[in-house]
């Protein structure tokens, strides 16, 4: 008897591997039809044929007597895995092979959820994979951020848990794109040393996130507490080496299995769907084929406007783009204001997509592409399981866009902003822009927007119909300086305290400025007079350090067309002024300011500072007549310098005033307790008693 069952069982492996074998022929045509696809028109996903097969695999299930569902969703997998072996054929849009091995960090331990669903992200696209188990989520960032890892495979989101804001932080404040994604059921198992009754369990081991979607069925076993692990596979390893039947963890069945556990029960969660969404990072985007079914992930901050986020959702709507995720979440150090996380589907190698990101950019103060990468979770797969979506949830949006503008937006009251765009709505139904003036800038061009941008800074608006005064010292060079000069410029109505701490100066033996310790001497100064600073960034790598204190980052006049610091200082969520180069044409001028508009920041403010010409009675030549030209040509708030203007400081307050008549939107003014002491740009300092009558001569001539 015993004999039979091994032979029976010798008969059941070989079957076993004929399945395997037979699905990676399956995989290999797949391959073959896709390289057939690249030459030819197409979406590479067919729905109607794969309605097809998976009728024809349930009919020949019930021939055969065995269960059609359980068929129809092995092969709904295998189809799944088919369509990404065929976007991985294609590749990307950039024409390179991948590499056939890749090191991929994750947060765990192997037999993890993390693991497991990384593993069948990496199979589907046909690569070999070393896996790399790191504590923490930042820990696997950080592995990709320093080469030590082609990815980082990570969890965004799980159908009972949330949003993993950790993520989002992340691809906030790195450079980071997701690159594709992966979906993976949660099976949470209890399991223990050997089958034991429930009843006289008295410890229960497990993530912390894993005993709270199991809390019913642990406060449902009398006397049992729950013990919080790094993660489920730690929890399973620690059971089996305790020994102790009184213990259990909850985890993967297949951590179970490597440990050697008994499955004591499955299933145990508080909610029987629960799935979890991973997405792979990568230290850069990638670009896929058109055909290839993508979504693309953004961040955006929007204008403080009535119906601001409804408009953005509406550009979405009318480029035909379907929005599958919208949530919001606090701007670091910005109380009561909020950023939003969007996915919609849609690939940025699409026209579409892209003129619809470009209208984003005019529409919201700050936008961040975050990926464009195949879809592998979207409601339209749920509507081919018979699911249904509302038909219009527009106004659901609109009102909680009214309700409180800054207010969160609920998930499921996003979901569906896609039912905004018509059936079939393509970019011919969009209504034509104005003619732009200039062919170097659009997103800066009046033409892409009427209204004014309003830059917001804490509770100060910059632009518009308000005027605002930024003051203080050239060079932060003490603390008694700073402190000092803070306290003056605040008492006489100075809305943003200005200091330089990285000084680019035209000789080597000038003084250069105290670096980081004169920015944290100028951040406490502004702290402790309560308003906002603003300082000179000279460099890409200074931006985000320099960027986690400072309120504002100005580029000086000579850096007016560094383009490497343009392109840094778009990518990050800080109000940005732009000073005029010293020769520079107000065409270029505004060139450069559609560098950091471009990367998606629409917080620029342009600085006019006065040009260089042969005039030599003056530092330099203030051109007024700019802030008129600028008025009419662009959206941008617009500032003037009198202090570099002119260079001297018997005429910087007949300039400020004449910038104050002009139009202008504010002023930079430099101030500093004893000019003559100071250790740059000492000729043209307001003293404070000359600081304290140009701002009465100003509040006077507003009446």
């Amino acid at each position: 008897m015993k004999g039979r069952i091994e032979n029976l069982r010798s008969e059941l492996d070989t079957v076993d591997g004929d399945i395997v074998r037979l699905v990676a022929a399956r995989l290999d045509l797949v391959g073959r039809i896709a390289r057939e696809k690249a030459s030819l028109p197409g979406d590479i996903r067919d729905p109607e044929r794969e309605r097809k097969v998976l009728e024809r695999v349930e009919t020949t299930a019930r021939e055969l007597g065995i269960s059609a569902p359980l068929a129809r969703k092995i092969f709904a997998e295998i189809i799944a895995h088919s369509v990404a072996r065929q976007g991985a054929t294609l590749g990307a849009g950039t024409g390179a092979d991948p590499p056939r091995e890749i090191t991929v960090t994750f947060q765990g331990s192997p037999h993890t959820y993390g693991y497991l669903a990384g593993q069948k992200y990496v199979a589907s696209l046909g690569l070999r994979a070393r896996f790399v188990g790191v504590p923490t989520i930042f820990e696997a960032a950080s592995e990709l951020l320093s080469g030590a890892a082609n990815l980082a495979f990570v969890p965004i989101e799980n159908t009972m848990a949330g949003s993993f804001n950790q993520i989002y932080d992340l691809l906030r404040e790195h450079e980071l794109s997701i690159v594709g994604e992966e979906t993976y059921k949660v099976d949470l198992s209890l399991a223990g040393i050997a089958d034991v009754p429930l009843g006289s369990l008295q410890k229960i081991l497990s993530h912390p996130l894993a005993l709270e979607q199991c809390g019913q069925f642990i406060r449902a076993l009398t006397g049992c507490r729950a013990v919080a692990c790094v993660d489920t596979a730690e929890a399973m390893r620690a059971v089996a080496a305790g020994g102790d039947p009184t213990q259990a963890a909850i985890g993967s069945p297949e951590a179970a299995a490597a440990c050697g556990l008994t499955i004591l029960r499955r299933g145990i969660a508080n909610q029987e769907e629960n799935i979890t969404r991973y997405v792979a990072l990568a230290r850069g985007p990638e670009r896929f084929d058109q055909r290839i079914t993508c979504k693309t992930s953004l961040i955006l901050s929007t204008r403080h406007e009535q119906g601001a986020l409804l408009r953005c959702l509406t550009i979405l709507s009318d480029w035909g783009l379907s929005l599958t995720k919208l949530e919001s979440r606090p701007r670091p150090n910005r109380p009561w204001e909020y950023m939003f996380f969007v996915d919609f589907e849609g690939n940025v190698t699409d026209p579409r997509v892209a003129s619809a990101l470009d209208d984003l950019r005019v529409a919201a103060l700050y936008l961040k592409v975050l990926g464009s990468y195949p879809a592998k979770a979207t409601p339209a797969e749920a509507l081919a399981g018979g699911m249904s979506r509302p038909a219009d949830l527009t106004t659901r949006v609109a009102d909680a866009n009214t309700a409180q503008p800054s207010s969160p937006v609920g998930d499921s009251a996003v979901a569906a902003a896609a039912a905004a765009a018509p059936p079939g709505a393509d970019a011919a139904s969009k209504p034509p822009a104005p003619a732009r003036r200039s062919k170097q800038y659009k997103l800066a061009d009046r033409a892409s927007r009427q209204a004014d941008t309003v830059v917001r800074v804490g509770d100060l608006l910059i632009g518009g119909d308000g005027f605002t005064v930024m003051a203080g010292p050239c060079s932060v060079e003490s603390e008694a300086q700073i402190q000092a000069t803070a306290r003056h410029v605040r008492e006489h109505g100075a809305h943003v305290l200005r200091g330089g701490v990285f000084k680019p100066r035209t000789s080597p033996y000038a003084f250069q400025g105290l670096g980081h310790q004169g920015l944290d001497l100028l951040a406490a100064a502004g702290k402790s007079v309560g308003i906002p600073i603003i300082t000179e960034v000279m460099s890409p790598d200074q931006v985000r350090p320099v960027a986690e204190k400072a309120d504002i980052l100005q580029i000086g006049a000579r850096n007016m067309q560094n383009f490497p610091l343009l392109n840094e200082v778009g990518k990050v969520d800080r109000p940005v002024l732009l000073k005029r180069g010293l020769s520079s044409t107000i065409e270029e001028w505004l060139a450069a300011a559609e560098y950091i508009l471009a990367q998606g920041n629409g917080q620029v403010i342009l600085c006019e500072r006065g040009i260089r010409t042969f005039e030599s009675a003056t530092r330099n030549t203030l051109d007024l007549s700019a802030v008129v030209v600028l008025r009419e040509r662009t959206h941008l708030p617009v500032v003037v310098d009198p202090s570099h203007g002119t260079g001297r400081r018997a005429y910087v307050a007949s300039m400020a005033y004449a910038a104050r008549a002009c139009g202008a939107h504010g002023l930079l003014i430099e101030v500093h307790p004893d000019p003559d002491k100071a250790l740059s740009d000492g000729d043209q300092s307001l003293t404070f008693p000359e600081f304290s009558g140009l701002m009465e001569g100003l509040r006077r001539l507003r009446l």
